[in-house]
């Protein structure tokens, strides 16, 4: 365990000490996945798989350069590291209710904090073992001042000798480097002592409940709510408010295109709402169940309306200014909450009622929508999705492109051939604004920002 923790520690020390994401930070995740799986002695194959999960996308920290997909890499890799250590013995993800996600989520935390203490008591239990030792120790001892005293005679008498002691050590790097592997060791210690802990028991939700009249009547105020979004929405497409709209000052297509924030903010509250109530409101009786159930349905469906209006708002709005990474990312995750509705809703039916399954079906959408991102490259799409858009509206922003990462340089470049002659030269001259030539050490080393050089060697 001491010798697992302390190569994480090292090969933290070489990623961190670069300041960037790059082959270090990847081998880190995976040294620590391999301490965990050997060291740790992951007892459950769910355990083994999400150790080998962690591997997966911690590989991306070297290959893709784009921050949006770095911070979420690090974050899942983490999370399933923290994972495969608490179900190292007992537990499940796919039997893991939101209170028992909690209750692992603080386990972990309390057993990384306690890692400075874990690590020594192994050690310690063999010192026995290092009394043969004792003799050699003692030798060095005795011998070390001697040799101090003959190295500096030599020193003295022969310069060549004395260029051995020249040492140029540079004590702020040495100090920042121990702070980095300390922290590399500790962060593993932290996962083997969790692995090691004593497994957690079932936890259920909050023995207090809520009345279910009090839930049904935050239910019924939601869905009036979202019944008068959706009047609304009737009214606004059958041409009917245009006084309204003019009243406000703004045009029907400026409406069509406004507002989607918002409205994804609204499906993400309304998601944390129902998931919350429906742990917490006492439905002991059939009747007051059936009615929860229907009202928590209706506003399932009502908010799925919300996500759909805020999905083609959104696509409005790009078809009249174009593609980022921000509104992108917005049409994700109208796509994930929707799947996320849609998992609540079969939840609050009924389907799987034996096992705890959301909140794991919930982590692997979450993956998978992760994973599938880091497969298609999203800035790489959002280059492609702008270039479509300026052959019919004969402008692009090419200073935002050629601002995002080397994950977007080889598809802006590639892309040139596709534009007119005055968008093509605006391309040009935003993306090759950056080296032409990459020679990163290799815990630095990272696949995206080498492809992007040699692009621009070759195109510019």
């Amino acid at each position: 365990m001491l010798a697992g923790a302390l190569v994480v520690g090292l090969i933290a020390d070489q990623s961190l000490r670069t300041g960037t994401f790059g082959l270090g930070a990847a081998l880190t995740i995976a040294a620590a996945a391999a301490v965990l799986v050997f060291a740790g002695r992951l007892g459950t194959t769910e355990a083994r798989v999400l150790a080998a999960g962690t591997v997966v996308f911690g590989a991306w920290l070297a290959v893709r350069a784009s921050p949006w997909l770095l911070w979420p890499d690090l974050v899942a890799s983490l999370a399933l590291l923290g994972m495969g250590a608490s179900f190292s013995i007992r537990g499940s993800l796919l039997d893991l209710g939101i209170a028992e996600a909690a209750a692992r989520t603080f386990h972990g935390m309390l057993h990384m904090l306690s890692a400075a203490a874990f690590i020594p008591g192994p050690v310690l239990r063999t010192r026995s073992r290092l009394s043969a030792a004792a003799p050699i120790v003692r030798g060095v001892l005795i011998a070390a001042p001697i040799a101090a005293v003959l190295a500096a005679l030599l020193a003295a008498a022969d310069p060549v000798f004395a260029s051995f002691f020249n040492l140029n050590l540079d004590f702020g790097q040495l100090t920042l480097d121990a702070i980095f592997v300390l922290a590399g060791t500790l962060f593993a210690a932290g996962l083997l002592r969790l692995a090691s802990a004593e497994p957690m028991e079932r936890v259920d939700g909050p023995r207090w409940r809520l009345g279910a009249i009090e839930g049904l009547v935050v239910l019924v105020v939601l869905d009036v709510v979202f019944a008068a979004f959706a009047a609304a929405q009737a009214i606004a497409a059958a041409g009917a408010a245009g006084d309204t709209l003019r009243a406000a000052g703004i045009s029907y297509a400026d409406y069509a295109r406004s507002g989607f924030f918002q409205l994804l903010w609204v499906a993400g509250i309304t998601a944390v709402v129902i998931i919350v109530f429906s742990r917490i409101t006492s439905l002991s009786g059939d009747r007051a169940r059936k009615s929860f159930t229907v009202l928590a349905e209706v506003g399932i469906g009502l908010t799925l309306l919300i996500v759909l209006v805020a999905f083609r708002r959104l696509s409005l709005y790009e078809e009249a200014f174009g593609f980022t990474m921000l509104r992108l990312y917005s049409h994700v995750f109208a796509a994930w909450i929707a799947a996320i509705f849609i998992f609540l809703g079969a939840d609050i039916a009924g389907l799987g009622r034996g096992r705890r399954w959301f909140a794991g079906a919930t982590a692997a959408s979450a993956a998978i929508v992760l994973l599938t991102l880091n497969l298609i490259s999203p800035e790489a799409l959002v280059v492609g999705l702008n270039v479509d858009h300026a052959s019919a509206t004969h402008k692009i922003d090419a200073a935002y492109l050629g601002g995002l990462s080397s994950d977007a340089t080889p598809a802006l470049l590639g892309s040139t051939s596709r534009l007119e002659p005055s968008l093509r030269s605006q391309v040009i001259h935003a993306a090759c604004a950056g080296p032409r030539s990459y020679s990163a050490g290799p815990a630095a080393y990272n696949q995206a920002d080498a492809d992007a050089a040699a692009a621009r060697r070759s195109s510019c």
